[in-house]
């Protein structure tokens, strides 16, 4: 595909590239489908069932293939054109909101075919996911990844504050099952986006395909083999985990600290969204790939949650949710615009696998892990005990890669190339890229 060989400047400047524009706004109008069936599902599952149980249980399930399959979606997205993958992808994400309205109309929904379509989204999703960061990457060029990382993110956040308030209204008008429908509509837009991307002459993918065989095992071993890596990875892993648990914590703050019932958690999740919309537009203009922005973005945001969680009024609590989101979306465009640059293209898709393990895939142990601390210790402990994670972790990362850097760089003295990754300041710089073993030509 082609490729902007001048590097525009400004937040949107990735928009200027042609594919990469028809991609962005075309994903703009299914991710806002997605989160109007989000919306939808869960309380089409309430109304149905008026179990908590059996919503936690279409939450989970929509999780549970990232960790179980997450590092073979990122195999496929190096073994196989990740355009072809795309299209397949959203053909099945069609099918699968298809089947949720035609099961809605029947008028017979049985909770056990939820929970199987629940599970078969996230299974889509654990492919899909790192084929469609690492085919960004095709589009606008290394030198655009910091600007379309955000751009990506600030989609998803869009879609979180329009999804919702729309499904919101069109639930009560015409019913979960049109929404369900409108949505598989959302994706054939998708799809004549990706149709209408220019192909590279040359079609497929350009590295050699990877074998199955140990394959995801491969891309482990890829980042346990760059500090840098395991320190983004260790910091990122952890704050999503363990200080990212809104679903859980606003509830609680909204209905046990200051009883405000759930227009109140409405207003909790607007601010919060508004900071995470305005952290992403401005970590888009200046927000550069660099382990030192990842280290501070967790820091800032571990430090706003946790003051956050002393709040004494519900008005200064919505007060101290602006900032945090703002900076938890420095953070998250960091992190992705730093793994993007960082990886060797042969490597992308495996890479970006881990990476959406690390991201999602906690949630299942970190919601129950907060809520047993909310429980016992208090609601303003379970906020604080997450802010907390998050603040050692980073400070523990700083230390240790400012200990690791001197050692590798003495390793890496003698024979200086430049291709060297280990011989600099731990947080400063990212390290040049690093090709793979087993080498390849690049395709992103």
């Amino acid at each position: 595909m082609a490729v902007n060989r001048t590097v525009p400047s400004g937040a949107f400047a990735a928009l200027r590239v042609r594919d990469y524009r028809i991609y962005w706004s075309t994903g703009l109008v299914s991710n806002i489908g997605s989160a109007m069936q989000g919306v939808a599902l869960d309380w089409y599952v309430l109304t149905l069932t008026h179990s908590g149980t059996a919503l936690g249980w279409v939450a989970g399930l929509q999780f549970a293939p990232v960790l179980l399959f997450g590092l073979w979606g990122g195999v496929l997205a190096d073994r196989h054109d990740r355009r072809t993958l795309l299209l397949w992808t959203q053909t099945l994400y069609a099918v699968q909101a298809l089947l949720l309205a035609a099961l809605v109309f029947s008028g017979h929904a049985p909770l056990w075919a939820l929970y199987v379509l629940s599970f078969a989204l996230g299974s889509v999703f654990t492919v899909e996911n790192p084929a469609r960061l690492s085919f960004v990457t095709e589009l606008v060029g290394r030198t655009l990844i910091p600007k379309a990382a955000g751009l990506n993110i600030l989609s998803l956040n869009a879609a979180r504050l329009i999804g919702p308030a729309i499904a919101g209204v069109l639930i009560g008008a015409i019913g979960t099952g049109w929404v369900f429908a409108l949505n598989a509509v959302s994706f054939t837009v998708v799809l004549a986006g990706v149709l209408a991307i220019r192909p590279r002459t040359g079609g497929g993918p350009a590295t050699p395909r990877p074998p199955w065989t140990g394959a995801g095992a491969e891309g482990l071993r890829y980042v346990a083999a760059r500090p840098e890596l395991v320190g983004v990875f260790t910091v990122f892993g952890l704050t999503a985990t363990f200080a990212v648990n809104f679903p859980t914590t606003l509830t609680l703050f909204a209905g046990r600290v200051f009883d405000v019932g759930s227009r109140g958690l409405g207003f909790m999740n607007t601010a919060l969204a508004v900071g995470t919309v305005a952290g992403t537009i401005a970590a888009t203009r200046g927000v550069s790939p660099r382990v030192r922005t990842v280290v501070v973005g967790a820091l800032l945001f571990g430090g706003f949650e946790a003051v956050a969680a002393l709040m004494p009024s519900y008005p200064a609590f919505l007060v101290l949710l602006l900032p945090a989101g703002f900076t938890l979306m420095t953070l998250n465009t960091a992190v992705s615009a730093f793994v993007q640059s960082e990886v060797s293209d042969a490597m992308r898709g495996r890479v970006m696998a881990v990476y959406t393990v690390i991201s999602m895939g906690g949630s299942p142990v970190g919601a129950p892990v907060v809520g047993w601390i909310s429980q016992h210790a208090g609601v303003r402990w379970g906020l604080a005990s997450g802010a907390a994670t998050a603040v050692l972790a980073a400070a523990g990362v700083a230390l240790w890669l400012a200990r690791t850097a001197p050692t590798a760089a003495a390793r890496a003295a003698p024979p200086v190339s430049g291709s060297a990754a280990t011989g600099r300041p731990a947080l400063p710089v990212p390290a040049p890229q690093c090709e793979p073993s087993t080498g390849g030509t690049p395709h992103d």
